[in-house]
């Protein structure tokens, strides 16, 4: 690792993460005495014009989501030659690491984080982006329980996505949240991000995967053919209005799922 002490005007704190595409710092911007997340593209990508433009893309569909619920992009720059953008930094855990911690949770807990999710969904849908990486890992709780989505690194503008930004047979999402139209190599809409959604309601309230297939086809065969496992012989206290939230947005078919998150919303505050 370069031990940068600079990324722009940001102080670097610490190194938060790091994935194919880059690094992740915790930043500090000495001028608004505040913390960041700093998102570098690295250093071997950045010579790679179609990298940097689903990278600066990554940045430009969140800073047009201005919602609670969406982590904010403060700005977009360069710093030798390698592209960055900096974000909210979020004081808590990520759903991924409360999950490893508690295995499963309260439905009435697990109900008020997917709506939180689902109301910053609701925002990013209704921009024409969707995510595409719906996953615990990409959920953060703050240390009062607020809940914001991270990592629109994939999502597409709806009128984008019958391009293939993502070269050929390039796996799109993560394996086990994927809907039956990404396995199938259909088109993807909203749908897509609420049957990943559903998953995410099922592991909560459950503290397992529905679909446990060890490799990436077996698993896409799964998602595509088998249903979810019942999810009250694994959690009786699971109420059966939630019971069939959850059933209706993991639904095969996108026709029999919710069609919006604003419906899904309707009904977790009914229930």
């Amino acid at each position: 690792m370069s031990s940068r002490s600079k990324i722009g005007h940001y102080d670097i704190v610490s190194e938060l993460g790091r994935g194919g595409m880059g690094v992740v710092y915790k930043g500090f911007e000495p001028q608004l005495n505040r913390h960041v997340a700093i998102k570098t593209l690295s250093e071997s990508l950045a010579n790679d014009p179609t990298v940097v433009e689903r990278f600066l893309r990554e940045a430009r569909s969140m800073a047009q989501l201005n919602d609670p619920h969406i982590i904010q992009i403060f700005l977009v720059g360069e710093d030798q030659g390698q592209p960055y953008f900096a974000m909210e930094f979020v004081e808590g855990e990520s759903l991924s690491q409360k999950l490893k911690r508690e295995s499963r949770l309260d439905p009435a807990e697990a109900s008020r984080i997917l709506l939180q999710v689902a109301q910053g969904l609701a925002m990013a849908h209704d921009r024409g982006v969707i995510h595409r990486d719906i996953k615990p890992g990409n959920l953060m709780i703050t240390a009062r329980g607020h809940v914001k989505v991270a990592d629109f690194g994939i999502a597409l503008a709806s009128h984008d996505t019958g391009k293939k930004l993502t070269g050929t047979g390039e796996f799109v999402g993560t394996p086990g949240y994927l809907s039956p139209e990404v396995c199938l190599g259909k088109p993807v809409d909203q749908r897509s991000d609420i049957f990943a959604l559903g998953i995410v309601f099922f592991e909560m309230l459950t503290g397992r995967m529905p679909f446990t297939d060890h490799s990436p086809l077996g698993m896409m065969l799964e998602v595509v053919r088998a249903e979810i496992p019942d999810v009250r012989t694994l959690n009786d206290s699971v109420d059966p209005r939630l019971v069939a939230i959850l059933n209706k947005m993991v639904c095969k078919d996108p026709e029999q799922r919710y069609q919006d998150c604003h419906n899904l919303i309707a009904d977790l505050i009914a229930a």
